[in-house]
């Protein structure tokens, strides 16, 4: 009987209901979100005053609470610095006023609710007297066709109307105010890594001809009054999932003639907001049977691929279109990189491209703010006309890097956005900042490697900040990093790269004020995240920086003597087929992730590559047998 256990949840996938990160145990996150619309559209101002009171109600699973904060949109209008705002939660009266400093940077005011003011249940928050509000409204703006939780009163609150909202009352929506509590959330979800039964611990060994009888998960786990957890199993013969050769999920804790990978997860669930169970471990009992006489013939088994990194978040890559073709063909893309002689030199000559395509913020010319599609950006931005700001330098080189085949995606920091994108050179995610501004067109770096994000994040924290350097190719300048490091304070990613063919969802005008469309996945340095007003936060750094055209080879013993079967996991976007070579001859198109590698005696090399539809070809992975 095999025993693979865990107990370290760090790095599994998991919804942002689940608290993997403060202890390697799993439990519910202790904070949870509620908000009633998206933000699409943050422009619409409505004033408060003692008669015109404007009033959300949120719906609370459990009022067993520590309290928590009100957040409401008022982009940079500070009139309740001066005047106090009157708020009233389920009829008690607060006054609040205007703190600056604690709003932070992103245009949302925040209140903190005591516990004992709030109730499981519809709870009612009734803005009134002094400040102002902001409007999504309804897609079409009709009031019938969604619930809404947003109703205003024109008469000091004695009677209340939804779907006249706005200054001339006519308005369907809701109001851009989001609630997060001070307590755990009614459920969350945490799921294991793909686990090959016959490799548990990812050496690259091949597996014997077997058979896996049964496999029983068992949990040590604490489970208070209220609450419960709950497993779901599925297996396959494959090590990645398809639904050609996995079993689909199934709530039990035991599966019979179980295929050699194995997937679990839990889903952990209070009645009370102040209770949550904690995993603490689990253990897979593995009843198989091997023929370990099949491995004889074969020595020395060395594979060499990489770790393969997952988000718990799906991303929509863009795909071939007549859009990219055009984009690509029209702005002559491949002759903008051609003098690049590496990669690095490429995004370089790409980028320094695009910021030179128009001044940026001309908005007092033509004050349109385009979506994000770049032959948009481009068409408007000739002659400097419309806002052309830092989001669309950002939005059009994802779409150029794209068209040319690379894998690259717009990133928002504070005030300012830029682009990231992999770089099969140094095999990771890394910055390219188009931006408006001479201190902007740069890729940065530290001691000399390109880095991302989330290393300028953290160097703009720590004590690396002095090493920090932007680098100007293809200028051939590289000078120190000064301004807009604290603007990595924070920082997030549309979950889509799809912007040139669809222009929604979205937020409309970009962040031309302020960021405050609700699909953004936001990193969060802490599991009570600091920019509280997002429901999308994660502190796993794989949820951002995933594995990005790379193989994974696994070997297995076939019926037949001399051979073993080779299963190919990949991570390529827009994947076109493997490229397959034996003992260095020439590379074959293999469309399938499993085939047959014949051995000859003595030493075999088997390498393999991922290809996407652009021709583009991902790392190379090897495998090296002796067969005696």
């Amino acid at each position: 009987m095999k025993r693979i256990a865990t107990t370290d949840f760090r790095d599994h996938l998991r919804d942002r209901f689940i608290d993997a990160q403060t202890t390697p145990a799993a439990r519910l996150a202790p904070t949870h979100f509620l908000t009633n619309e998206m933000g699409v559209d943050g422009d619409i101002r409505e004033e408060l005053t003692p008669t015109a009171l404007s009033k959300v109600e949120f719906d609370i699973p459990s009022a067993r609470l520590k309290g928590a904060e009100l957040l409401f949109y008022v982009n940079a209008d500070t009139a309740t610095q001066d005047k106090p705002m009157r708020l009233q939660v389920n009829g008690h009266v607060l006054t609040h006023r205007q703190n600056r400093q604690r709003m932070l940077t992103g245009g949302w005011d925040r209140k903190k609710i005591a516990a004992k003011y709030l109730k499981e249940g519809t709870n009612e928050f009734a803005f009134s007297h002094s400040g102002v509000l902001h409007i999504d409204p309804f897609p079409g703006g009709h009031a019938d066709a969604f619930p809404s939780r947003s109703s205003r009163s024109y008469d000091g609150g004695k009677t209340w109307h939804k779907g006249a909202l706005g200054e001339a009352r006519t308005i369907a929506g809701e109001y851009l105010v989001r609630l997060r509590l001070k307590g755990h959330p009614p459920a969350g979800t945490l799921c294991s890594p793909v686990i090959d039964l016959a490799d548990e611990e990812g050496k690259g060994l091949i597996a014997p001809r077997l058979g896996i009888r049964r496999l029983a998960l068992k949990a040590r786990m604490r489970k208070p009054q209220g609450t419960r957890i709950h497993f779901e199993l599925r297996s396959g013969t494959t090590p990645s999932f398809d639904p050609r050769t996995w079993t689909p999920w199934e709530r039990r804790n035991a599966l019979q003639w179980p295929g050699r990978f194995v997937q679990w997860r839990a889903i952990l669930e209070t009645n009370a907001a102040d209770k949550t169970p904690v995993l603490q471990g689990v253990t897979l009992a593995v009843d198989r049977k091997e023929d370990a006489a099949s491995l004889a013939p074969f020595k020395a088994a060395k594979i060499d691929h990489p770790e393969l990194v997952y988000s718990s978040y799906d991303f929509a890559y863009m795909g071939q279109h007549p859009h990219q073709e055009r984009l690509r063909k029209q702005y002559r893309l491949d002759e903008v990189i051609a003098k690049g002689q590496t990669e690095l030199e490429q995004f370089a000559l790409l980028r320094d491209w695009i910021h030179s395509q128009w001044l940026g913020w001309q908005s007092d010319k033509y004050p349109h703010c385009p979506s994000w599609n770049a032959l948009e950006i481009l068409d408007t931005t000739k002659g400097d006309w419309g806002f052309g700001m830092c989001t669309h330098y950002g939005a059009v080189f994802a779409a150029c890097a794209s068209a040319l085949g690379w894998v690259a995606r717009s990133i928002i920091v504070d005030h300012h956005c830029l682009a990231e994108v992999w770089s099969e050179e140094l095999q990771k995610w890394i910055l390219e900042d188009a931006g408006p501004d001479r201190e902007y067109d740069a890729t940065y770096e530290i001691d000399g490697v390109p880095i991302n994000a989330l290393e300028l994040h953290e160097a703009a924290a720590g004590k690396k900040r002095k090493k920090l350097m932007a680098n100007k190719l293809p200028q051939k300048v590289i000078e120190p990093m000064t301004k807009y490091i604290d603007v990595f304070c924070r920082f997030g990613i549309p979950l889509r790269n799809t912007h040139l063919i669809f222009a929604e969802p979205a937020e409309l005008r970009h962040g031309a004020g302020q960021y405050h469309w609700d699909g953004y996945l936001w990193w969060s340095d802490d599991i009570d995240p600091r920019y509280a007003e997002y429901s999308l936060q994660t502190s796993r750094p794989g949820d951002f920086y995933w594995s990005v055209n790379q193989t994974r080879i696994y070997l297995q013993v076939a019926d037949r003597d001399g051979v073993l079967q080779v299963d190919l996991e990949h991570t390529a976007p827009n994947f076109s087929h493997f490229l397959v070579r034996e003992n260095g001859g020439e590379w074959r198109a293999e469309k399938e992730a499993r085939c047959e590698w014949v051995l000859a005696a003595g030493k075999n090399r088997l390498d393999v590559r991922s290809v996407n539809i652009f021709g583009k070809m991902g790392r190379i992975s090897s495998a090296k047998v002796a067969l005696a």
